[in-house]
């Protein structure tokens, strides 16, 4: 039988699989718990494979899963061996004032996507309407290249 820690992580796994691909899933366990997907600002920068798509993190994909906020905005590349990315996301929930940053570091490799993905417990960034501020730095082998920054409102349930 598999430990509590490792359930735990399968299922925080399938909800950032089910919010990376953008469907609305219930997770298991929790009544109600919905992923929702959230518009960032212009959040763009080049690729540092330059002939490649540029890296753009469009939305903010939330969900509430055993007592913790999952976060997760997703990129790609087509360039073969894709490249490292660095984000940086700085929260404010705009009701209790609280404030936290998390960071994510991530490699895409095509044909796949590549997702930056923060876990915040809930107690710590509460609940209802949060202020979110994303930026990346992203690299390969030769040099690194920082995104804009890009914010918006998330709605932790």
């Amino acid at each position: 039988m598999p430990s509590t820690r490792m359930t735990t992580r399968l299922a925080a796994a399938a909800v950032a699989l089910a919010a990376a691909a953008g469907l609305g899933v219930a997770a298991t366990g929790e009544a109600g718990a919905v992923t929702r997907e959230f518009p960032l600002s212009n959040c763009v920068g080049v690729s540092p494979n330059i002939v490649d798509v540029p890296f753009l993190a469009r939305r903010a994909i939330v969900s509430t899963y055993a007592g913790n906020a999952y976060i997760a905005s997703d990129f790609t590349s087509y360039f073969p061996g894709g490249y490292q990315s660095t984000a940086r996301l700085d929260w404010r929930n705009l009701s209790t004032g609280k404030r936290g940053t998390k960071l994510s570091n991530v490699r895409v490799n095509p044909p796949y996507q590549g997702v930056h993905y923060f876990v915040i417990p809930v107690g710590e960034i509460g609940r209802g309407r949060v202020a979110v501020n994303f930026s990346a730095v992203n690299r390969n082998a030769l040099w690194s290249i920082p995104s804009t920054s890009c914010g918006g409102t998330v709605v932790v349930p």
